[in-house]
């Protein structure tokens, strides 16, 4: 008795060979098909990352511009209140209707103007 294989069994060896042989030809075929694939994905990929990343970037701007142009219009009316604020208070001084110049009796300057011009009218002036 020897162990050596028969005719049958290399021939079914080799026909399981033809066949994983194929099997892998097919499976090589198709990696190619995929990898042709991929490689159009990643040229496609190339070219839109750019338009995307520049069309990100316009909003990120944008978006920037109009938060700066809210808080430059929040602080110019801050700005414009305290202004007013400020001539409001100069108007109640001058017109005496301040705390302190009440305080202190000071004539408002419009009385003032009113007294001398009074004044004027009743003193005589020079003779032509």
């Amino acid at each position: 008795m020897t162990n050596a294989p028969s005719v049958a069994d290399l021939a079914r060896r080799i026909g399981d060979l033809e066949q994983t042989r194929d099997a892998l030809q097919e499976e090589i075929r198709e990696a190619h098909g995929v990898l042709k694939d991929l490689r159009n994905e990643i040229k496609t990929a190339r070219e839109l990352v750019p338009l995307l990343t520049d069309e990100a970037f316009s909003a990120e701007v944008t978006k920037q511009v109009e938060e700066l142009g809210a808080a430059t219009k929040t602080a110019m009316d801050t700005a414009v209140e305290r202004v007013f604020k400020k001539f409001d208070e100069l108007q109640a001084m001058l017109m005496g209707e301040d705390r302190i110049s009440r305080r202190k009796g000071r004539t408002p300057i419009p009385d003032a103007l009113r007294a001398y011009l009074d004044t004027q009218d009743r003193t005589p002036g020079p003779t032509p």
